[in-house]
């Protein structure tokens, strides 16, 4: 029930944030739910791809957004409730994830 409420919200902001603000609204839509969960961001933008209101090109960069967001706030988890030794690995490995996805968005061709 939980997941359904949370999937028609994303729905919702990201149908909102297209018509206001156009893609960078959007982005921003992906980032800002992609923070604790990729569910809902992937099924939203994949339904959104399915019923041709989306572009299949705006809508991975929007996953990979949101992905990247999520992988950013976990990395702020583990900073702030890691143990010490845990910290280093899983940042130095989050922080290779991070930047191939940003190298993903900026040199894939459009």
């Amino acid at each position: 029930m939980i997941f359904g409420l949370l999937y028609a919200v994303v729905l919702l902001v990201v149908a909102a944030a297209r018509e206001h603000f156009g893609s960078s609204g959007l982005y921003i839509a992906a980032a800002i739910s992609g923070l604790t969960d990729m569910d809902a961001i992937t099924l939203s933008t994949s339904r959104l791809v399915s019923t041709s209101h989306l572009e299949p090109a705006t809508a991975w960069r929007m996953i990979m957004v949101g992905g990247l967001a999520n992988i950013v706030f976990k990395a702020g988890l583990v900073l702030v409730l890691g143990a010490r030794a845990f910290i280093k690995p899983v940042l130095l490995g989050m922080g290779a994830s991070i930047l191939g996805g940003v190298a993903i968005l900026a040199l894939w061709p459009s």
